[in-house]
This record gives structure tokens, sequence and C-alpha cells, in this order.
């Protein structure tokens, strides 16, 4: 059986005001979780999750098409005659660097220390504007996304990071996580204070069968276009049934 992981984000409630006593790093806090389950078994179950956000100049959010750097994909591995690492490159010269698209070179590693093939540190993909596919060897950027979300199931008196690429995909852990991005939320593009609600709306066939009867919870920061990481906040613990909309 195969499951979908799916992300619908809603903004609300957002308002300016020139208030500069206000820092330009995002500050976050949690306001409300919501499981809703769906009548038909074609439609996927939704988990919404709503964050109140300030931030001192406004600058949050990202559009799909946002993909130069910094907010780029990955970042490539090379090694030390600047040649691009595949899954299958027989004649790697170590040590090994990444390589970012602004052409900053830093060092990765003395050996040569590819994994087998997974859908972390690997991607198929293009090189060099020509058609050509391959599997290249890479490092994720973590600001590729602003939202990020991950699952605690507790288990006896201790909390357990559920690794939602595996839950599916053990071997190659190709499923996909709850990170994404919400849209640019200032509009007008000035430098003021922004705050208000985010809805994050995640949606799965899964949820019933990873943590039906489960104690869980979320934690959850935010990052801006500056590259400012908000606080990191924790849902309260809670089950699947007490958190059901009617």
């Amino acid at each position: 059986m195969k499951y979908y992981l799916n992300i619908l984000i809603f903004i609300v409630l957002i308002s300016c005001s020139d208030n500069n006593n206000v820092s330009e790093i995002p500050t976050i806090s949690f306001e409300n979780i919501v499981f809703k389950k769906s009548e038909n078994n074609f439609v996927q179950d939704s988990l919404i999750l709503t964050i109140n956000f300030i931030d001192g100049d406004g600058d949050l959010g990202l559009s799909n098409d946002e993909n130069s750097y910094p907010y780029h994909q990955y970042n490539a591995i090379i090694d030390e005659n600047f040649n691009w690492i595949t899954f299958g490159t027989e004649d790697v010269r170590p040590p090994l660097y990444i390589y970012e698209p602004n052409g900053s070179i830093t060092f990765y590693s003395e050996n040569d220390n590819r994994t087998s093939f997974n859908c972390n540190d690997y991607i198929i993909d293009t090189i060099n504007s020509t058609y050509q596919m391959d599997t290249f060897y890479i490092q994720k950027n973590i600001n590729n996304k602003n939202i990020y979300i991950e699952f605690y199931k507790k288990q006896n008196d201790s909390f357990e990071l559920i690794d939602w690429t595996r839950v599916f995909d053990e071997e190659f852990g190709c499923g996909i996580d709850f990170n994404s991005r919400f849209p640019p939320l200032n509009i007008g593009n000035t430098n003021q204070v922004l705050q208000g609600k985010l809805r994050y709306g995640m949606v799965s066939y899964g949820f019933e069968n990873v943590i039906r009867n489960d104690v869980f919870k979320l934690k959850i920061y935010i990052m801006d276009r500056a590259l400012n990481l908000s606080n990191v906040i924790e849902t309260p613990e809670v089950t699947l049934q007490e958190i059901m909309s009617d």
C-alpha cells in the first residue's frame, strides 16, 4: 500500500506596524493543533497546526520559484580536481569539498565517504545545462525551506523522532517529510513589523498508521529570508483522538 504526504498552507490575520522595538529574528508561539479524519477513503486525513508569528522587518516567506542561491535545493560534493561526484564515479580523488552555487568551497571529508544510495545523500539531476541525467552525491541545503516540522512519538517515558522519509520507504528514505515553504507574507515588501497566524495543514494517509493510539508532539521553527532562525516551539503532548475535530 502507498501512503502520500502533502502540505497545505494558509495565512490568516496578518498585520503590520512601525514598532522599531521588535527583533528582526522571527518569534513564534503555539496556537492550536487539530486532526481532521476524512470520511472518504480516497481523501487524505489532515493535521492542521496554527502558530503565531512576529518578525521585526517582515521578511517572511519564499515563493515556489525562488531556487537560486541561497535558497537552492542542494550543494554539490566535489573532489580535489573539482569534479562532481556521482553514485557510480570510480576515480574520486579525496579530499572532498562542498561546492555552493555562489562559488563557495568548503571542506567536507578527508576520504571518499559515499554511502549506498538514499534520497538524502543523492539526487538524480542534470549538470552543466545538459540533458544528461546522473545520480549526484549532494548535501541538502536547509535554506531551501522556511518551515520545519519534527514529529515525536512517546515510547515508554521518552520521545522518539519519527523519520517520515523512511516510514514507508525504510531502505532508501525517499518518503516526504513535512518541511516546506510558506509564501511571502509581506506583499508590499516594506521593512516593517509583521505579525499574525500561520495555519499549516499537513495531509497524509499515514497518520493513523503511524501514530493511531500514540501520544505525540511536534517541534516547529521557521526561517526568514535573511536566514534567521526563529525559536523552537513544541505542541502539547496529544493523541489523534484528543485533537480530532467534529
